[in-house]
Formats: structure tokens, sequence, C-alpha cells
């Protein structure tokens, strides 16, 4: 049985805190109380969590873990919700972004980045807590970051299994750290003192898809001891590694956006019909690898009763590799048509099935792509504890962290003219067709393009924070505090984008290349048919789809062996152009240097203080605090300004690159209040409202322009011209980077009833409505903005970038309920349950700038979108069984449609002379995952964790208004298995 102090004990006590956990002494009842979060390792948001002791009966496995969460949630003086793990290694998933999506009100991205709707992620991506992405990550209650140009961490870079749990706060106290509009993600690592003495662990796994049929390992240790020595005090250190390796394959399908055509006469009557027709269809097969090292080390030392001093060293390392096979189209959408022919059908004037063609056969593109990616985050951090007086608590933390990312995103393509492709959407998954005897002949390739785009990212922060607080014998009063914090943070970016060249492309005949037969695969000795290969796509989409046939492909080496591989493929390619090389566009190939101009330099420094008040009534059983943070934040970047190169306009300049600095800064006041009301036993009514902010990414604030001039339309300058008049110019600019963005800001509002009706037995059940009042999104809009030119004088250019604009409203509620049934008689008193569903409405109010707006294919517009990663309807629901040596879990997690992006990569294009920009969601998805645990003896436990047992189906839409509302792309993904050996001693 676990007990608990009363509220008021627990207040009362405070000033009685041992160092170490804030220990209360309570005579009364006889026990210590300690917080759930090792204290040496909490921010300033969670060091009053307290969690029980549990009577020298440890109770441990699924049971012990949802009743340590239970706890923090019951005795956090601000909403928070906790998955913890009793055991060394034992989270209940593979990763800490799949252990988030089971927190009430976190969601994930099923997607390799945010806003790409078309490379689907095992282990998911991105993170949203109420449907917002700005959410500020920790460590222990520190900074914690990736160097991508963000400010938080990539979840999925952290090994899991040197977590002791995962916190998320969904409101704010004064002496929390800002940046959470969404919420505030901690990570919890085990400290030396949370154990009573020497603890060693170990867990060990295979892990397994069944799709792409590879075994990975992974292998966690920790070892931690405590020693009393004679007049030096206790002394205590853990050791904690990781290595976690994973593969994974993914096969995709696409139906491209459809385009209203006037190019079919079917009935033959020489007048042509006009038809919604899909650009074509696409498919992939795209194989993941990723390895995970984490290594952690902690230092304790209590030298007497009123002071102590902790040091911790953390590292993550992160490097993953995927490569896909992609066949996709490159034709011109306009110039598609019905082969009538053959069997089609129509709904109204929409296809549904048929063959595809147009006049030279349809250009698609084969290629090869691989992405590497390496990451890195290191955090030293130092702190004590010090005890001044029996009421009177200080401490103090200095953190140093440093984070590097760097990536190569390389793809070589062949192109192929297929005489036409066979697509039916008239249900389910599409099936798709093309001539296999045409598309196996080598003959008919030619080297197509290649891309490539990296970037070096490295972000740095020194930061210092120092409290005080000071605990009062009586009153309404319970305890003051006062706490500084100052960071000092840079960031250095280099992006290359990305460098599409054309090696042969259909549109280059006649010009550049003679017209005719494309030049073939064989250019010279080195590039040449040896460097493909034929890909039959075996077990296709797990042969739930059509098999899409054999298509030629680039060998993975030459995209690996960027750049090299590039400048031989465009070398061998010479020969073959006429007119000096398409008049020089396509000869000498150089990769695009990461230079000073494409270096982008930031830096931040942020200055906050905070007072806050706890306060209580004990008659009334209410307690809470009040309290106010302010805030000064002074940015700076140096970037580039790249002036227009117009023949016409040399006063405006010549293309020449200009070094440029920008600097920002302002101050935030961000007060709070948090109140808890006890009205009955195990009843709990909790109220909190606070102001929160979320600076803008790193990546969004880049002193980095490109100035463009052109003639006005309709404009033709005399001949012999060689300067036009300013007033005959559209001078514009297009970015995606203001140095000038403040952050966004929300005022938010929480109010929750909790029915604690087991609480020593983990049985409990809440509700929590929410409201987030939103001002300042990031929107890209146009505006005049004054640049000079190289004749000294100022001119205005319409320049379209992210600004502060508009506001929008977040509102929902979170349900959910906890239960063991020990009630039931056995064997079934082993069953017990999670439940927790979450709804959100959102409305907003963010002017659309022309040059962002969605736009269909035909150029009609859209209705009002919903906001971006926010689903209405998400719920997770977990069945346990745990009995004797047995521990069982099934969990189903599952989010309701959202928006993805608007005009992603395959969702936009010029055609036509309309810049159409689709919206593309991201359909319903539900997952099933499990785990299976036997201890075979008190330390050895033996189990299999298992992942996407349903084999659920990942799907987008895509939303047009002629065409209508379709499916777009179908993905299916491994079933994941680890067999897992876990030692405790």
């Amino acid at each position: 049985m676990s007990m608990r102090y009363s509220r008021t004990t627990a207040s009362r006590g405070a000033h009685r805190h041992h160092i170490h956990g804030f220990r209360r002494s309570a005579l009364a009842l006889g026990i210590a109380l300690l917080i759930a979060a090792p204290a040496m390792a909490q921010d300033a948001g969670a060091d009053d969590k307290k969690a029980t002791d549990l009577d020298k009966v440890t109770v441990t496995g699924i049971r012990g873990s949802v009743q340590k969460a239970q706890d923090i949630k019951r005795e956090s003086d601000t909403f928070v919700d906790s998955v913890t793990a009793l055991d060394i290694g034992a989270l209940p998933d593979r990763s800490v972004t799949e252990t988030l999506s089971r927190i009430p009100g976190v969601t994930i991205d099923r997607f390799l980045s945010v806003g790409d709707p078309e490379h689907f992620s095992a282990e998911g991506g991105g993170v949203q807590v109420r449907g917002l992405t700005q959410v500020r990550s920790e460590l222990n209650g520190r900074d914690s970051f990736s160097a991508s140009g963000g400010r938080s961490l990539s979840f999925g870079d952290v090994p899991s299994e040197l977590m002791a749990g995962v916190d998320v706060f969904k409101n704010q106290k004064a002496d929390m750290i800002e940046g959470g509009l969404g919420g505030t993600v901690n990570l919890r690592t085990f400290m030396p003192f949370d154990f009573e003495g020497q603890k060693i662990g170990a867990s060990m796994s295979g892990n397994y898809g069944d799709f792409i049929k590879e075994w990975k390992p992974s292998i966690s240790g920790l070892y931690s001891n405590r020693w009393k020595t004679e007049g030096g005090g206790e002394f205590g250190i853990l050791v904690d590694i990781a290595h976690s390796e994973l593969a994974t394959r993914t096969d995709g399908l696409f139906v491209r956006p459809f385009f209203r055509n006037s190019n079919n006469d079917l009935d033959g009557n020489g007048s042509n019909e006009a038809l919604w027709l899909p650009r074509g269809a696409d498919w992939r097969t795209l194989e993941y690898e990723r390895k995970r090292d984490g290594a952690y080390v902690a230092l304790q030392w209590r030298p007497n009763a009123d002071l102590e001093l902790f040091a911790t060293a953390f590292q993550s390392k992160y490097d993953e590799l995927w490569y896909e096979d992609a066949i996709f189209v490159s034709n011109d959408p306009l110039q598609v048509s019905i082969d009538a022919s053959q069997p089609y059908e129509l709904e109204g004037d929409v296809f549904k099935s048929g063959r595809l063609t147009q006049s030279g056969g349809v250009p698609m593109g084969t290629d090869i792509r691989a992405s590497h990616r390496k990451s890195k985050t290191t955090d030293f951090s130092f702190g004590l504890k010090w005890l001044l007086t029996d009421a009177t608590e200080f401490s103090t933390e200095l953190q140093y962290i440093k984070a590097n990312t760097n990536s190569l995103d390389s793809t070589v393509s062949l192109g192929v003219n297929v005489p036409y492709i066979d697509v039916d959407v008239s249900g389910g998954v599409p099936s798709i067709g093309v001539s296999e005897e045409f598309t196996a002949n080598p003959d008919n390739y030619y080297w197509g393009f290649t891309m490539d785009h990296q970037d070096d990212n490295v972000a740095k922060e020194l930061a210092f924070r120092a409290d005080l607080k000071h605990s009062f014998d009586s009153g309404v009063f319970r305890s003051i505090k006062f706490g500084v914090r100052m960071t000092d943070r840079d960031a250095t970016s280099i992006d290359t984008g990305y460098n599409w060249k054309p090696v042969f492309q259909t549109w280059m005949q006649g010009w550049a290349i003679p017209g005719g037969a494309m030049p073939p695969l064989d250019l010279n000795g080195t590039i040449n048919q040896s460097q493909v290969n034929l890909n039959t796509f075996q077990n296709f989409y797990r042969g739930g789809a059509n098999t899409p046939g054999a298509f030629f492909a680039p060998n993975l080496a030459l995209a690996l062996g960027f750049p090299g591989s590039y400048e031989a493929i465009h070398d061998a390619a010479i020969p073959y152009f006429i007119n000096d090389c398409g008049y020089g566009q396509y000869c000498n190939y150089t990769t695009t240097p990461m230079d000073a101009s494409r270096t982008n330099l930031q830096g931040e420094k942020t200055k906050a203080a905070y007072a806050m008040l706890n306060f209580g009534f004990d008659e009334a059983f209410i307690e809470g605090n009040i309290g106010v943070r302010v805030v000064r934040t002074e940015n700076n970047a140096s970037g580039f300004l790249i002036y227009p190169n117009l023949a016409l306009a040399p006063y405006l300049g010549a293309g020449q690159t200009e070094a440029i600095s920008a600097s920002n800064s302002y101050t935030d006041v961000l007060p709070s209040v948090n109140v808890k009301w006890e009205p009955s036993k195990n009843i709990i009514l909790r109220f909190a409202a606070s102001k929160a902010i979320a600076r803008p990414a790193f990546s969004d604030m880049q002193a980095y322009q490109i100035l463009n001039a052109a003639v006005k339309s309709g404009y033709t300058p005399p001949e012999g011209t060689t300067s036009v008049p300013i007033e005959q110019l559209d001078l514009t600019g297009s970015s995606f980077d203001n140095p000038y963005l403040t952050p966004m800001k929300a005022n938010q509002f929480d109010l929750s009833l909790e029915w604690y009706f087991d609480p020593d037995k983990g049985g409990m059940a809440w509700v929590n409505l929410f409201h987030k009042g939103v001002s300042d999104y990031f929107r890209r809009q146009s505006s005049l903005v004054t640049y000079p030119g190289v004749d000294g004088n100022d001119y205005d250019y319409l320049i379209t970038r992210p600004v502060n604009v508009g506001t929008a409203k977040i509102q929902g509620a979170e349900i959910g309920w906890n239960q063991f049934f020990d009630f039931l008689p056995a064997p079934f008193d082993g069953f017990g349950m999670s439940a927790n569903y979450t709804y959100i409405k959102s409305s907003t109010s963010v002017p659309n700038n022309l040059d962002t707006q969605p736009l269909d294919t035909d150029a009609s517009t859209f209705g009002v979108l919903p906001a971006d990663g926010l689903s209405k309807n998400s719920y997770n629901l977990a069945g346990f069984y745990e009995k004797g040596p047995w521990q069982i879990r099934l969990a189903y997690n599952w989010r309701s449609e959202y928006l993805l992006s608007i005009g992603p990569n395959g969702y936009n294009g010029g055609d036509g002379g309309i810049a159409w920009k689709l919206p593309v969601y991201s359909d319903s998805y539900g997952q099933l995952d499990g785990s299976i645990f036997y201890k075979i003896t008190d330390n050895i436990q033996v189990g299999l964790e298992m992942n996407n047992l349903n084999n659920a189906e990942q799907r987008t839409i895509m939303d047009q208004n002629g065409a209508g509302r379709r499916t777009t792309s179908w993905y299916v993904n491994d079933r994941r298995y680890a067999a897992t050996l876990r030692l405790t001693f």
C-alpha cells in the first residue's frame, strides 16, 4: 500500500526539505516523500512534484509505471501528464516520439519531415501538443535542441533506453523556462540518488522488420552506486549507455493532381471534350536505416545535510540513411489525354480508369535517391542546492550544450518516355500498369538529371540560472521564489539548397541536343549500362497492389558517390550537346560550394527574471501559485543580399553579393496563475491561466535576401535601350526568412477535474478543458521594403517573406481513465486499462498572401482551411495484464485527418501560367502495438515488443475543386518485432 501526505502537511513542511529531493519530514505519518524526478536534474517547473515512497513495498512493471505517472500528475502544481519507466530501458516504445504519442493531447507525424507527404516514417516525426508544433524540449528541465535550424530537440534522435520518464507540461508557471506555446516536453534521466544503493541494469534486443526482412541490434546498460564516506558525506555515480539500430521498408503509390484538359475527342465527332485527367501515377520503395547512440554520466555529492552538488554529461548521436527507388512522372500535365481505343471509365467529366498517354510518350523518371544525415547533441551541466536556513533554499545550474547536424541528399535519375500509363482509381489502392516489355529494354532509357542538397549546422549555448526560495511557517503564504536565467546561443548554418541539373531532358531536343532518339545510356567507358540495374519491385506493397513492372534505375553508388559521380555523368554528356552545350548552360558541372554566401550566422541572448508566490488555504483545501516572468531577447543575424542582375537596369546591380546584418530585440512579460482545490477526498479541481511565447526558429530568421527585377508585362523597351526607367520595372523578392520576426504569443487557460477513485492502485479518471488564444502567427506576406541600388539611390521592392500576422483560437477537451481490475476473481484480477481521448477545435484569422494562397490547377480558390498539423480527434486505448511473472500490453493509437501542407513537392507547379498549390492532408491513422514480458527470476526478464501489428496503411488526401477530393498516396511499412532480454540487479 502506498501512503501520501495530506496537502496541508506537504505545504507546511516545505521549508524542511532535505537538499536531495527536498524530502519533507512528517513525524505524524513517519514516512518520507520523494520527488518523482531526480532532484538535481529537475527544472524549476518540476522541482515541487512529489512521488510516493511505497512504504518499502516496491511496485514495478506496468502497474508501477502507471502509479508513478499518476502521482506526478496528482502532486504537480500545474497541468502535466507523464509516461515513466521504473525498469531500466523500459519505456513502452522503441522511440521517444512514439512514447509521446501515448500522452493525451500529443500527436505525432508519420513522415520523415514535417510537411513532406512523400516520405513515410516508421517511428514518426514531428510532435504537436494540442495541435501546435511550437513545443519546447528539455532534458532534465534544461535546454536541449538539435542543430537543424529549429529550437527543439528531434525526439527521434534521443535513445529511449536512457530515459526514466517523459513529462509533458501543458500550462506554465513563472519558474518554468519560456518557449513552449503548445507545451513543454521534459525528458528525464535517472540520477544516482534515485536508487538506494548499487543498481545494475542491461537490456538487449534484436529488432526485426518483417517487410525489409532484416535484424538489427539494440543494447543498453546502466551502473549506479552511492557511498557514504568518513567526513566527506555521500557520493553517487551513474553511467548509462545505449546503442540501437533499426531497418524498415516502405512502399508507396501516388496518383498525381488532376488537370482539366481539352485534348480528348472520345466520341470521334471532331469536337474535344474537357476532362479532368490525372497527370499520371508514381510508385516507390524506400529502405531506411538508423543508428542511435547515447551516453550519460551523472555524479551527485552530498557533503552534508544542507548541501548537494551534481554534474551530468549527456551525448546523443544519430546516423540516418535512407535510399529510395522511385518511378515518377515528369511530363507536361496539360498534354495528357485518354487513349479512347482502350476501355475507360469517367464519373461525369472526371477520370476514374483508363489508359493515359501523350504525343511522344509520357516522360517518366527512374531515380535512386539517398539521404544521409548525422546529428549529435552534447550537454554538460553542473549545479548545486544549498539549504541556507531551515526556511531558505538556494539552487543554481550552469549548462553548456553543443549540437551539430550535417546531411547530404543526393538523387541521380534516368529518363524514359513510356508509351502509356494504365491507371485505375475507381476504388481503394490504385492499379497502375505500363508496357513491361518497353520498360525492361535499356535502349529506351537516357540519363535524366542529378540533384544534390547539403547542409551543415552547428549550434552552441551557455545557460546559467539561479533560484532562491523562502518558506513561511504559517499563514496563507507558503513560500516565495525568485530566480534569474541567462543564455547565450550561437548558430551557424550552411545550406546549399536543392541543386537540380539536367543531363538530358526531352524539352532540350532540337536546340540543346539533337532531335529524334534521346542519347543512350552508354555514354563512355565509365558512364554506361554498368551503372544501372533492373528493379523488379519484389513483393511490392506486400502483394496488395498491382505489380508495376520492371524499370532500370541508377545504382546506389552513383548517389552516394557525390560529387565525383555527378561530375563523371555530366562530363560524359558533353559530346552529345549541340550549340556549344546548349549555349553554355549544360557543360562543366560544379557542385554548389558551401561557402560564405550560403552561410548564416545567428546569435541570441536572453535574460529572464521571475517571482512566484505559493499560497494555500488550509480550511478550504486550496493551494496554488501566482507569478510573473519577464524575459528580454536580443537576436542578431549575418547573411547576404543578392542584387538583381538585369542588363536593362544596371543602376540596380549586376547580381553581386553583399554581406548584411540585422538585429532585433523584444521584451515579454509572462504572468501565470495555478490553483488546485480538493473539495473532497481524492477529487481535485485545477485551474491555470498564463501567457506563453514561442520564438521563431533560427532557420526562419536568416539574413538572406535575393532581389529580382523584370521589365513590366506589356512594356517593350525601344530598340537600342540600355537602361529602362524604374517605373517600367517590377521589383520583387521572395524569401522564407525574416530576421525581424518576433514570437508567437498565446493566452492559455486550463480547467480540469481529476478523480482518484483508487489512488493506491492506479485508478483515476479526469477531464481537462483548455483554450488557447494565439496571436502573431508566422505567415508569409508581401510588403514594400527599401533597398539601395548601386547608383546610391533607394528603391522599393515588393518582398514576400514571413511576418507576424493573424490570430487563432484552439480549444478542446481531454478525458482519460486508468484502472486495474483487482476486484475481479483470479486470474482476471491482473487486467487493467488506460484510455484517453482528445478533441480539438480551431479557428484561424490569418490573411492569405497571393504568393502562398492555395490554388487549384484551374486557378480556382479554396475556402478557409484548418490549422496545419491539427487533428480534431485523437485517442489512445491500452489494455494490460500483469500477474505473477507475466506482463502483457496492447496499445492502439489513433488520430483523425489533419492538414499536412499547402503545395508541397509534387503538389505545386506553374503549368498553364497558373501557380497552383494544392492542400494535402494526412488521412486518419491508427496503429496497434504490444509487448509480452515474462520474468524468469527477480533479475531476469524476457519479452517480445511489437509495433504496427495491424499493418496500418498511411494515406494522404489532396483537395481539388472540379476533380474532387481524393486519396493521392498510399503507404505500407514493416511490422516491427524486438526480442528483448532485461537484466536488473
